[in-house]
């Protein structure tokens, strides 16, 4: 009796023993899987790091080169609407200008740089353009903005997804792939019917 009892509980600690051993690992290993995804999205707020500590070394150009090309016209927006308000500070700084003509002979470096030309010949016309400019200029750079804003976004966004799918297994245990298969039916000769092939080793 007392041999039987000694038994069951060596069996019993050595399955909780078991058991614990690997409640432990996936502790740690969820543990250690909510560091990496901490760690990648807070290194995402740099651009291009959280892809690079994902190892997708790959889509740090594009994260960089994205956030570079919008900044960039998001920054030369920002010179034409400095310029024709130049040519807008100009005309209230100069009132005996009447034309367009005395307006550039007055000041022609202030219309060198206009990426667009005025039309209207009178001061009020050319007034009335540089408005009008400036507020189409003020719309494509609020679009720049919020384009800036998104590509840095889906930097964080995709680094954190990355994070996730990291330890994601991928092996040969868990995969469905197109066959060929044998109808083997008895009511039916043999032949070969398209399907799928689900592999789901556990």
């Amino acid at each position: 009796m007392i041999k039987t009892t000694l038994i069951a509980l060596f069996i019993l600690f050595s399955v909780g023993s078991k058991a614990q051993i690997k409640d432990t690992l996936v502790h740690s290993h969820s543990v250690a899987a909510a560091h990496n995804i901490k760690l990648a999205t807070t290194l995402a707020l740099l651009p291009g790091a959280g892809q690079i500590y994902n190892k997708k070394y790959w889509k740090a150009p594009l994260v960089w080169g994205a956030l570079g090309g919008v900044t960039y016209y998001y920054v030369d927006l920002t010179q034409d609407f400095n310029n024709y308000e130049s040519v807008l500070q100009l005309i209230i700084d100069e009132p005996s200008l009447q034309t367009r003509t005395e307006l550039e002979t007055f000041a022609p470096e202030v219309f060198d740089d206009l990426p667009a030309p005025f039309y209207q010949n009178s001061v009020n016309g050319v007034a009335q353009e540089a408005m009008g400019y400036m507020e189409a200029l003020r719309t494509q750079r609020e679009y720049a903005l919020f384009g800036l804003l998104g590509v840095y976004l889906l930097n964080i966004l995709d680094a954190n997804i990355d994070a996730h799918l990291y330890d994601f297994d991928v092996s040969d245990d868990l995969s469905l792939h197109p066959s060929l298969n044998t109808n083997t039916l008895a009511t039916r000769p043999a032949e070969l019917a398209p399907g799928f092939t689900l592999v789901l080793a556990l």
